[in-house]
């Protein structure tokens, strides 16, 4: 199994070195692209440096939880560092491994772990299966990766691929699946401060949005809940965004002259040049153009 969209930086407390010695190993043997300090800091090189390049670069962040690790100044730090980038939303994946009964911090207490407590073999096939299913995910939706979900307070034992036309990003998306398609659509419009309408004064217009969730071929019923739509974990679902929008330069217009409304005639005039004016200097609304439009909206994501 490759993995072409970034290494797996494994965070760890030197007690642990031979454990991490024998995953780093098994996740090499199936093409697993690993950052691991052991190899990747020479002599010389800023350690503090090359740990936060490490953080930087990887796509997957791997905590190897233990007695000792939850005791590390060093881990705690790197935790810290891949906690950020994630509510930063600039794709850094947190997986807990839990390797003996430790106390978990407080904020991994609700996150799902590869556990090796056991059956060290079943750890590493749950491990591999989390990078198996978000590439697959990414394949059959057409991007290169998946992104994680910003919101570090929702429990990920439950997720959703989340994918829409407007967005460039593809999210694995922690939720509920007891959770109605309304109540999903506002938690996504405010995990990601997605607009319900905006405004181009410099263009003469006024767009508004409406969100609807898409699984399979249907559209999930508003009060219905994702589990009753036949969602799973681990499924596709589609945020539909459509967008109308207003001319606010053309309605101005037709407003000057209904009936009934007293404009001083001359006046009404000049303002209707001017308008036209402003229309003309906009130039053509074409499908396409009204298309990056309405998308510049979402450029935020």
């Amino acid at each position: 199994m490759g993995n072409s969209s970034g290494k797996i930086f494994i965070s760890h407390a030197s007690k642990d070195k031979d454990f991490v010695d024998r995953l780093v190993s098994d996740l090499a043997a199936h093409g697993v692209s690993v950052w691991y300090d052991k190899l990747d800091v020479r002599l010389g090189d800023s350690i503090p440096g090359k740990i936060n390049s490490g953080i930087s670069e990887a796509k997957y962040f791997l905590i190897v939880l233990s007695p000792a690790a939850v005791k590390s100044r060093w881990v705690q730090e790197e935790l810290n560092a891949a906690l950020m980038r994630q509510v930063a939303s600039v794709g850094t994946f947190l997986i807990p491994v839990l390797v003996q009964d430790c106390d978990v911090p407080p904020l991994l207490n609700h996150r799902r772990f590869a556990d090796f407590r056991e059956d060290y073999e079943a750890g590493l096939e749950e491990l591999l299966g989390v990078f198996g299913m978000d590439a697959k995910a990414a394949e059959l939706a057409g991007k290169k990766f998946v992104q994680p979900w910003p919101d570090l307070e929702v429990s990920d034992h439950e997720f959703i691929y989340l994918h829409s036309t407007r967005l460039d990003k593809f999210f694995r998306m922690n939720c509920d699946l007891e959770w109605t398609a309304n109540r999903t659509i506002d938690y996504i419009i405010s995990t990601l401060s997605l607009p319900w309408g905006t405004e181009f004064p410099e263009l003469g217009m006024r767009w508004s949005f409406r969100y609807k969730l898409v699984y399979g071929e249907h559209s999930v019923p508003l009060r219905g809940t994702l589990k009753d739509a036949g969602v799973t974990t681990g499924s596709t679902v589609k945020i539909s965004i459509n967008g109308r929008y207003e001319d606010l330069y053309e309605k101005e217009i037709r407003q000057m002259w209904e009936p009934g409304k007293m404009y001083e005639a001359m006046s009404a005039m000049m303002r209707e040049m001017e308008l036209k004016k402003k229309i003309k200097e906009r130039g053509p609304l074409t499908q396409e153009r009204l298309r990056q439009i309405a998308d510049s909206c979402f450029a935020h994501v």
